[in-house]
């Protein structure tokens, strides 16, 4: 999967990264993939926008207000959230 995304920009981090809300935002904006590895039963409630897509549409333009900025969605940006977890419970949204 990684090589795959690879040449398109494919960012890739944890949720334990303290650059992570800001990786985010680029890659919402510029349209990258974003790669969130090693997620445990919880998801922090940052990304929680996202991947619930509450899209807000204003015109032509879509948005997605993360914490309190509000961030132009590109077309081209995708989420992948990786886990090792064999049997992981997540709500139906995720």
């Amino acid at each position: 999967m990684k090589k795959t995304w690879e040449p398109k920009g494919l960012k890739v981090t944890r949720l334990s990264n303290p650059k992570m809300v800001k990786i985010m935002e680029f890659a919402v904006e510029s349209g990258e993939p974003v790669m969130i590895e090693n997620i445990e039963n919880s998801i922090d409630a940052v990304i929680q926008p996202i991947y619930a897509r509450m899209i807000v549409k204003k015109g032509k333009s879509r948005y997605i207000k993360m914490a309190d900025k509000e961030l132009s969605l590109h077309n081209d940006f995708k989420l992948f959230l990786h886990s090792k977890l064999a049997n992981p419970h997540y709500p139906p949204e995720i």
